[in-house]
Parts: structure tokens; sequence; C-alpha cells
């Protein structure tokens, strides 16, 4: 008896304890889930998120009387913004005494309708629109001046280039008033000093080979030829114009300048007849009489 009675005390302590440590485990067990989905929780809510900014280039057409000032009044609102203007192209419409500003921007949504508020407050301003998020005909002139020479001849250059440098008023006097005696002279320049001219005219005439090529490839054209320099008018697109100037870099680019966008609303009617097809629609698909309810002929 006394060894039953100590097998089944030890039996039940046995028991026992498996019991608490099933416990134990499933308490562990459950604490660590627990504590997982915290971090899942905390990670996916709690993390904070970058900000979405809606930084992209707006174009805004402004139409305004011509009156003077105004064109300082409707830059300074943009400026006030803290916003560097990319492009400001202002011309004369088909109505006397109005004006179009295309103003293109870069900003966000916001600050952008707060400033487009403020240029219709203005009363010389007729209308404001937006045409950033429309389709649109966008279109850009460059003019560019390409050294036929090569880029070695840049510094070298007697024609008006775009400055390397701070220059003082005397000397771009000074090479003003040179180009233009130039211009005027009757006799030819003095090319005594260039070493082997008849080399030169052979590499200009090359490059000005390639040259037309490119610009035949982007739909310019030469619209000024020289003995050391071209001139080329492109109107295209403002992102066909950077690639221009890029491919045409080791050129040589002595002078660059460029309108700035401009931009046109398309037309919502891609064609009359649609408009047509829809008035006589619904005379057409008529459904056929019900002849059913009729009374036998």
């Amino acid at each position: 008896m006394a060894q039953t009675a100590g097998s089944r005390y030890m039996t039940t302590t046995r028991h026992m304890a498996k019991g608490k440590g099933k416990g134990a485990s499933s308490w562990h067990s459950k604490g660590t889930t627990t504590s997982t989905a915290d971090a899942v929780s905390n990670i996916i809510y709690k993390t904070p998120t970058a900000q979405k900014t809606s930084h992209h280039i707006h174009v805004l057409n402004c139409f305004m009387q011509d009156e003077p000032g105004i064109l300082t009044r409707a830059t300074g609102i943009m400026a006030a913004r803290g916003y560097n203007i990319d492009s400001v192209v202002v011309s004369r419409t088909e109505i006397p005494g109005l004006s179009r500003m295309t103003i293109t921007v870069n900003g966000e949504q916001a600050v952008v309708q707060q400033a487009r508020k403020q240029l219709e407050d203005l009363p010389q301003v007729w209308a404001v629109v937006d045409l950033s998020n429309a389709k649109v005909v966008e279109r850009e002139i460059l003019l560019i001046k390409l050294s036929t020479l090569g880029p070695d001849y840049l510094a070298c250059s007697d024609n008006t280039c775009t400055p390397r440098k701070p220059l003082p008023p005397s000397a771009v006097h000074r090479q003003e008033r040179r180009t233009i005696a130039e211009q005027n002279a009757e006799d030819p320049t003095d090319l005594s000093d260039a070493s082997a001219p008849h080399v030169q005219v052979v590499e200009s005439s090359k490059r000005l080979g390639y040259i037309r090529s490119l610009s035949s490839m982007f739909g310019a054209k030469i619209v000024d030829i020289g003995a050391d320099c071209c001139i080329i008018e492109l109107c295209a697109k403002s992102e066909r114009v950077d690639a221009f100037m890029k491919i045409t870099a080791p050129f040589g680019i002595l002078e660059a300048a460029r309108s700035g966008r401009m931009a046109m609303s398309r037309s919502a009617k891609l064609s009359l007849y649609e408009e047509q097809a829809a008035h006589e629609e619904p005379q057409n698909n008529m459904p056929p009489p019900d002849l059913s309810n009729l009374p036998p002929s």
C-alpha cells in the first residue's frame, strides 16, 4: 500500500508539473504573438511617412490690358511666393489693347492656385487660365549661334558671343564698336595672322555639313552662315530644344537665345461629323413597333 500511495503521489506530481509547463509555454507563446502584432502595427500605423509634394511645372495664361507696370506686378506676385519663374512670354493678341502673358513656374499645386487667385484680383487682368493639366500645344523658339571652326576658337572669335565672365562696360562698348566696324567695312578681314586659312575653310565646310544634318533631323533651319559661325532657328517643345542644345554643344555654342514656353489649348472637337452622328443616332436606333397587340387583319 505504501508503494502504491507513493507511486500515485509521484504520478500526480508529474501530471501537475506537465500541466504547469503547458500553461507556461502557452502563455509565453501568446505573449510572443501579442508583441509581434504590436510591432507590426507600430511599423504600419505609427511610422511617419514622407509627405508627397505636388511639385510640377505649371503653365498659366494671363490675359491683361496693356498698361505700364502690369508685368512687374504680375511677376512680383509669383516672386513673393518664393518661386523662380522659368519663363515669361508676353505678346499681343488679336484684340487691340489686350496682351497674353504665359508664365511657366515650378511649384506646389496649392500655392500656385493662391498666386493665380491674386493675379485674378488685379484690375488689369481679364482672365487667368491654368493649362497645367489640359491638352495643349507647346512651342519654344531657339536662336543658336554655332562655331564652324570648333570649340577651340571660341575665345579668339571676333563675333559677338555670350560672355564667359563679367565684363566692364568699357570692354563691351569697345567690342560693339569693333564688330560694327568689321561688318560695315568694304575690305575683307585681314587673315594674315591666321595659320593655314584654307585648312580652316575645309574644316568649316565639314562641320557645317554635320550641323546641317543635325538641323534637318530636329526640324531646324539655318538662317545665317558666316566664315566661322552659323545661326540656327528651331521651333519645338522645350524638351526638344534642350536635347538640340546638348547635341550641338561639342561644335561650340557662341550664343543662344530662347523665347520661353508658349502654350495654347487644343481643340475639344476632333471631327464635325461626330456631333452630327450623335444627333442622328437616336432616330436610327429606335426600337421597332410592337405589332402583337394589333387586331388581326
